[in-house]
């Protein structure tokens, strides 16, 4: 029994947070009669049916059962859209779903998700269980769940994975770590950044263009000519969005006003400025090594939370750096947060509550297009970036990536070494 209490004290938070929306919920649903309804009180803007995201995906299925093609043709879906996901979400046709699946689909993604931050985020304080609680009722991660995105189910398959991987003998992890890169490249295209986890390995260089490669091949395979429909169809919407798009448009307008229609009007402008951002950020956190350690943990990949911490951070950057995407794809900070939280509950100072806060915070930004909200996204871009920086390129004499005091030399440990959570 005390074995079960000290199992669930840590996730006591989490639980708390979920039970918490699911209650308000319940009672929107009461008081204003409809779940859309409840969602609107809650400030998510929801869409009618729900789960319009989910939808895309089982409505396109209707489409290709019918004959038609769903990247071309937009008469199946609700709201006429094309449709934009990778075509090996259409085989989900051959285990009987269709649109009339789409709200136990939509329920099951949020079910992955929800189990996944109760994995994921641990509190042993009255400060960190503040943070975890605040981060899962948070507006981008309800937006997830109203929405029935996709990226729910590779966040749960990411996390999940990487526990399990890391439960394995050493030498067989980082093969098994890349099979796993590959498969939810080809779900979702944007995993293919997190082989970032393997440039601190020996050699790692080599083992991430190889599974980069691997990656980008397998879903060149598996989408063939579909891969340019998935890129056009995706929508580049400023409203309910981050990255370089929404963030140089608003900043523009709010400075220099002449500016905006170059960013306004040709695609590649917003990220060729980001990759400058991402390099600046780069350079210096690699620059400056170790002192980084003052104000961000370093990223110990022996452990499990660190290693999903710089998956999720690179998925955030690639999602950043692509140009535009919705809200609810800032769940992947969940991974770095979870990092954030327990370096705040092992160490006695407060080096994480900045950042911890500006996570927090962004995650909270209004869904709508703010310069508070997009001056928020740039920061923590910044700050991802120079955190990968320091954590793939900086030269230590030390391995200072464990959570250790300052007066207590961190012990050497390869990359892949242990499998410690």
């Amino acid at each position: 029994m005390q074995k079960l209490a000290s199992l669930i004290r840590p996730k006591l938070a989490a639980i708390v947070a979920i039970a918490f929306v699911a209650l308000l919920l319940s009672a929107g649903i009461h008081s204003r009669g409809t779940v859309p309804a409840a969602w609107n009180m809650l400030h998510i803007p929801a869409n009618t049916p729900l789960f319009s995201d989910t939808r895309g995906i089982t409505h396109a299925i209707d489409c290709v059962v019918q004959g038609q093609d769903p990247y071309r043709v937009n008469r199946c879906d609700p709201w006429h859209r094309l449709y934009n996901y990778p075509p090996i979400w259409l085989l989900a046709r051959h285990l009987g779903i269709t649109s009339q699946s789409s709200n136990a689909i939509g329920l099951l993604f949020a079910v992955a998700a929800i189990t996944a931050y109760i994995l994921l985020l641990n509190s042993r304080s009255l400060l960190t269980g503040a943070i975890v609680f605040l981060a899962i009722a948070s507006r981008c991660v309800l937006l997830s769940i109203e929405r029935g995105n996709t990226d729910q189910i590779v966040f749960f398959v990411l996390v999940f994975g990487f526990f399990l991987i890391y439960r394995q003998r050493p030498e067989i992890r980082a093969r098994s770590l890349s099979v796993l890169l590959v498969a939810l490249t080809i779900l979702k295209v944007y995993p293919i950044a997190a082989v970032t986890i393997f440039l601190r390995r020996k050699r790692g260089w080599k083992l991430a263009l190889l599974t980069a490669g691997v990656a980008a091949a397998a879903l060149l395979a598996t989408s063939g000519r579909r891969l340019a429909f998935v890129i056009a169809n995706t929508p580049r919407d400023p409203d309910t969005s981050f990255g370089t798009f929404p963030f140089f448009l608003t900043v523009s307008r709010h400075t220099l006003q002449s500016l905006a229609p170059l960013f306004a009007d040709h695609r590649a402008a917003a990220p060729l400025a980001a990759l400058v951002i991402a390099s600046i950020g780069m350079f210096w956190g690699a620059h400056v090594g170790t002192r980084l350690d003052h104000v961000l943990p370093p990223l110990d990949l022996t452990r499990t939370r660190a290693a999903i911490a710089i998956a999720c951070i690179s998925i955030y950057s690639f999602a950043f750096l692509a140009g535009s995407s919705y809200d609810y794809r800032l769940i992947y900070l969940m991974g770095a947060l979870a990092w954030l939280v327990e370096d705040l509950d092992k160490r006695r100072g407060l080096r994480s509550l900045p950042a911890t806060l500006l996570i927090l915070v962004l995650l909270w930004k209004p869904l709508y297009l703010s310069l508070t909200g997009e001056l928020l996204d740039g920061l923590v871009f910044l700050m991802s970036t120079a955190w990968l920086g320091n954590t793939i390129f900086s030269q230590r004499t030390e391995d200072s990536s464990q959570l250790h005091s300052p007066s207590q030399p961190a012990p050497q440990k390869h990359p892949f070494a242990a499998p410690t959570a």
